[in-house]
């Protein structure tokens, strides 16, 4: 039998033992950024989600506001009201009539 002194690692050892940590600290640090549903680039992408969505909402509350102003002043001013009617729906006033002419430069 063999008997080593207690002088350490050998070379081989040592070299085999650096390459070992070397792929471990490589693996950890693969799968802390690619690691499938909490890694580093899932993290980003969420992120930029996280973002876009926020962009929506901020959109979609302009746009409540001013339709909300809209409604108010649908409600409260008779002119708009008025207005509105005669634009979107075509309506006309009691005993109003419309003449609608061709525009010129139209041959039938």
């Amino acid at each position: 039998m063999v008997q080593r002194h207690q002088q350490g690692l050998t070379r081989a050892e040592r070299r085999f033992l650096l390459r070992v940590v070397i792929f471990a600290v490589i693996g950890a640090i693969l799968w802390v950024l690619f690691a499938p549903g909490t890694g580093l680039v899932h993290y980003r992408r969420l992120q930029k989600q996280i973002e876009t969505l926020s962009q929506e909402n901020r959109s979609l509350q302009e746009h409540n506001t001013s339709l909300r102003k809209e409604i108010e002043r649908l409600r409260s001013d008779e002119t708009y009201l008025e207005q509105m009617a005669r634009q979107k729906y075509g309506l006309l006033k009691e005993n109003e009539t419309v003449y609608q002419f061709d525009p010129p430069g139209k041959k039938k």
